[in-house]
């Protein structure tokens, strides 16, 4: 049997951020963007938002101070991709960067002086 690659994260909330998706997990299966792709709008509308069935597929196994909330939210800030290597690539990042305090807006904060830094 093979290892677990996702868990099922935190709910879409936008129809915006399901399509931004390569797997999501649907109630806790993960599942790939092809089959939610061919659904009826309106199902598509009732299944995301808090009360919906549809979650964020996150990398299983790995582990990092910040929420999976916080994760999402450096993901769009840093413009990562929502992949599973993607996904591990941004928690590896951010434990890289972490100092132990403040948010993860700081910890993004950092990244990007830091690479505004190296580009000029």
């Amino acid at each position: 049997m093979s290892k677990r690659k996702w868990r099922r994260g935190p709910h879409i909330q936008s129809l915006d951020e399901l399509a931004r998706q390569d797997m999501v997990c649907w109630w806790d299966k993960p599942t790939p963007k092809g089959w939610f792709l061919s659904w009826q709008f309106r199902m598509a509308v009732n299944a995301i938002g808090s009360n919906g069935v549809v979650f964020y597929a996150m990398p299983y196994g790995i582990t990092t101070r910040f929420s999976d909330e916080e994760v999402i939210r450096a993901e769009r800030r840093l413009r990562t991709a929502p992949s599973l290597d993607g996904r591990r690539e941004l928690v590896r990042l951010l434990n890289e960067w972490d100092r132990g305090h403040g948010d993860v807006d700081d910890v993004i904060d950092k990244i990007q002086d830091s690479r505004r830094e190296n580009n000029g």
